[in-house]
């Protein structure tokens, strides 16, 4: 009876099969590089200050280089652990990566990866070239060459051994012959992709939030792990984008800045009193949904990266599928999952189910549904109500104007005036509540409180003079009764005053056109013909 084996095509699931976006190659690469560092540091051959990860993209040649400066693997081993197929030695508690399965993502993206490193003490590198374009004619179900995946490894790669210096230590992914159409050489996307996803620090210059975050990670005792990445042969650092304000809104005339004016902080132990979460959110206006994907939602992270994407935490909110989709846009943060039983499943898209995650479930669905009514609902009603305030009592004084320049032109005008000026009185006292309610309940900042009084203040003194202006819009003469020259008759007058009063019927949603051709008919009689 013949032995079970592991078929050949496993190898193509755990490249291409493996990852829905071809990204998701940075991220398994910047995992490996951050549990490299780690080891660095602890074993005393690196200093925390001096770690660094280097990105390189040449679009021109087609070429991908991930270099860290970590502990490397050791001459001796260094073959055998690079031919692993999901084995690793990494525990899966402290480290990020475990199933010794992401090295090989890159071999569906390239025509060749080459995996080049040395640790300290060596005299030489070693290089493993896999050939990625003879790994698809092997995996043709047509070709009988191999078999299994091991067999189908080993006819793929190549070992070499070149000189090094003995105190260099770091392990170099390459990329060569990457096709355009994967995505992985655009820098703008693939540095995008990094921000979202990668361990690393905020821009303190941008965010300045970004301090009062760290601080309250570290008093709590989990500071938040950041390595150094560095972009291009200019080594710019990469940093994540939450900056002082968000953009919200999708179309132009809806577009606004909601401004990132504190940060609260949440922070949850499980049942067995082992910490499983903290995280933090963006207090903003809320004033819609953050349009910048790369910064919408609230995220989750384990050892500083990305699990799933904007939308993962929406199912957490306890609404509808569709309003929780929405509520979740509203917010921008992250929640640092820290218990060892929350795992990261194989794709990073989610977490393994487990008693622990289904604690941690029902946790963040009261807390998110707290948040939901706290800001986005109470903070966003008042935000808007502020806004309308503004715009009333700016609308109210347009409309004295036109009073007062002569925009009563018939019975008709004088009809939509009055019931304009109510509509906003109206609409006035609603607003005025809901924004006094949210400045006793202290919705609103002190930052904000100054514009907020002012507003209500403004708003008095308009609703004050409302009783002034009816009186003025009944007592207003019509202003078309000079419009004509004295040559004409009265009848004349009438007629044109009768002209004046439908066209402002006709178009009373459209009060621009009617005034438009009121002054156009006017001009034309202004001399009478004979």
């Amino acid at each position: 009876m013949s032995e079970p084996i592991a078929g050949k095509f496993l190898l193509e699931i755990l490249t291409k099969g493996m990852y829905s976006n071809p990204m998701h190659v940075y991220r398994e690469y910047i995992q490996n590089s951050s549990d490299s560092i780690d080891r660095a540091i602890e074993s005393g051959i690196l200093q925390a200050t001096e770690a660094e990860i280097h990105i390189f993209i040449d679009d021109k040649e087609r070429n991908i280089v991930i270099r860290d400066n970590g502990l490397g693997i050791p001459l001796d081993i260094a073959k055998t652990k690079l031919m692993n197929v999901g084995a690793s030695d990494k525990d899966g508690v402290t480290e990020r990566g475990f199933r010794g399965i992401g090295r090989l993502g890159g071999l569906a993206y390239a025509e060749k990866v080459q995996f080049i490193t040395s640790a300290v003490g060596d005299s030489a590198k070693t290089i493993m070239t896999c050939d990625c374009v003879r790994m698809q004619q092997l995996l043709q179900k047509s070709n009988t060459e191999t078999s299994d995946i091991m067999e189908t490894f080993k006819a793929i790669s190549t070992f070499e051994e070149e000189p090094e210096e003995a105190g260099k230590h770091y392990f170099e992914v390459r990329l060569i012959g990457v096709p355009r159409e994967s995505g992985l050489l655009d820098e703008n996307d693939a540095i995008r992709y990094l921000a979202e996803t990668a361990p690393i620090d905020f821009d303190s210059q941008q965010f300045v939030q970004a301090r009062k975050i760290r601080e309250h990670f570290i008093e709590k005792g989990f500071p938040i792990t950041c390595y150094k990445i560095l972009r291009g042969a200019r080594r710019k650092p990469i940093y994540k984008l939450y900056s002082r304000s968000m953009s919200t809104g999708k179309q132009e005339r809806t577009k606004t800045k909601d401004y990132v004016r504190d940060v609260e902080f949440v922070y949850q132990e499980a049942l067995d009193g082992s910490p499983l979460y903290i995280g933090w959110i963006a207090i903003t206006d809320f004033s819609g949904s953050i349009s910048d994907e790369a910064v919408q939602g609230i995220r989750f992270r384990k050892g500083n990266i990305l699990v799933g994407d904007n939308s993962t935490f929406a199912k957490f909110f306890p609404l509808s599928a569709l309003e929780a989709s929405r509520a979740n846009k509203c917010f921008a943060g992250e929640i640092h999952v820290l218990h060892n039983d929350l795992v990261p499943n194989s794709q990073r898209d989610d977490f393994e189910p487990s008693a622990v995650y289904n604690e941690m479930k029902k946790a963040l669905s009261e807390w998110a549904g707290r948040i939901n009514k706290k800001y986005r609902r109470g903070t966003s009603e008042a935000t808007s109500a502020l806004r309308n305030l503004t715009k009333l009592n700016e609308e109210q004084r347009e409309l004295e104007k036109k009073i007062d320049s002569g925009a009563i032109t018939s019975d008709e005008k004088r009809e939509q005036i009055a019931e304009r000026l109510e509509k906003i009185a109206r609409t006035r006292e609603k607003d005025e509540k809901t924004v006094r309610k949210a400045l006793e309940r202290g919705t609103f900042d002190d930052e904000r409180k100054e514009a907020v009084e002012k507003a209500l203040s403004q708003a008095e003194t308009a609703t004050k003079k409302v009783t002034a202006l009816n009186t003025k819009i009944v007592n207003a003469g019509y202003a078309t009764k000079n419009d004509l020259p004295s040559s004409y008759s009265r009848d004349e007058r009438k007629l044109y005053q009768r002209i004046i009063s439908v066209i402002d019927t006709y178009f009373t949603d459209d009060p621009k056109t009617a005034e438009a051709l009121r002054e156009k008919i006017k001009s034309e009689l202004s001399v009478k013909k004979k």
